[in-house]
């Protein structure tokens, strides 16, 4: 009986060895692999491309092609005020030096929204397409982000680019001030507190601005303040002011925005102003970077 017992454990501990060999090879000859290369940064750059034509936004002006240099590298529908492809901020790789950029529309792709060759020197840029005729605005974006300290503060950070045309959409507004909204700390007086964020004028951008976020009083946390405010105003310290559906004239309020601490945001403003709810297009449009 020992010895049939002995035998049989040797016979379970062979198959055991087995099975335990055939799923190492098995593990050995099935390793994921990836391809990937290293970026040359002295010939190669990083671009996000960013839709801000100064046009009304409908559904019939959304991109559905893009190409650099004759080459597809997006067909996603991407709308106005948004990132190529379809507002996910990723970059491009292309050489450094001349690009040729086109921009297609229509469910066949056939319909040229955007034709223009720019030159884009080596690092990381965000390049707005704001004017048909002309090249995009570049604007160099960091290497690292800042993300603020754990344990001591609750910042966010916001970059203003300012796009922003008149009604007609050729004259450019003009300089506009970024400000938050909150409610205010003394109701009796004041309606609303506004907090200074940035000021440019057509064309320019500011860095990155940190922007306290608050959670109910608690002084340190980590995660999301929901249902921001922003406004703008312009150089005579009017708000500015869009139509109502109905008509009415009212302050602009770009409002329920939702903003994470340690994360970096672009806040292009695009688009035109009008003389009337139909012809205006006023877009004050985010993208995390980080």
């Amino acid at each position: 009986m020992n010895f049939l017992k002995r035998m049989t454990m040797k016979k379970i501990f062979s198959i055991l060895s087995v099975v335990s060999l055939f799923l190492l090879a098995s593990c050995e000859k099935n390793v994921l692999s990836y391809q990937a290369s290293d970026l040359d940064v002295t010939t190669k750059a990083q671009i996000r491309l960013v839709y801000d034509l100064p046009v009304v936004a409908a559904t019939a002006q959304n991109i559905t092609l893009l190409k650099y240099n004759d080459q597809t590298v997006s067909q996603i529908s991407t709308a106005l005020g948004n990132i190529f492809p379809n507002s996910t901020a990723k970059y491009h790789v292309l050489p450094i030096g001349a690009n040729k950029v086109e921009a297609f529309k229509g469910a066949a792709k056939d319909q040229l929204v955007y034709s223009n060759t720019f030159n884009v020197p080596a690092g990381k840029w965000s390049a707005f397409v704001y004017n048909a005729n002309e090249a995009p605005l570049m604007v160099q974006d960091p290497e690292e982000y800042e993300t603020g300290h754990p344990w001591t503060d609750t910042v966010t950070y916001i970059r203003f680019v300012n796009l922003l045309y008149q009604a007609d959409g050729v004259t450019p507004y003009g300089k506009v001030y970024l400000k938050g909204r909150r409610a205010a700390t003394q109701p009796n007086i004041n309606t609303y507190d506004y907090i200074d964020i940035a000021e440019c004028d057509f064309k320019e951008s500011s860095g990155y601005i940190p922007y306290t976020l608050k959670r109910n009083g608690i002084a340190i946390w980590s995660g999301t303040e929901t249902g921001l405010a922003f406004v703008l105003f312009n150089e005579n310290g009017e708000q500015l002011k869009v139509f109502t559906s109905a008509g009415a004239l009212i302050d602009y309020a770009a409002t329920g925005y939702s903003m994470t601490k340690g994360v970096n945001y672009i806040f292009h403003l695009n688009g035109k102003m009008g003389a009337a709810y139909s012809s205006q297009s006023v877009r004050l449009s985010t993208i995390a970077v980080n």
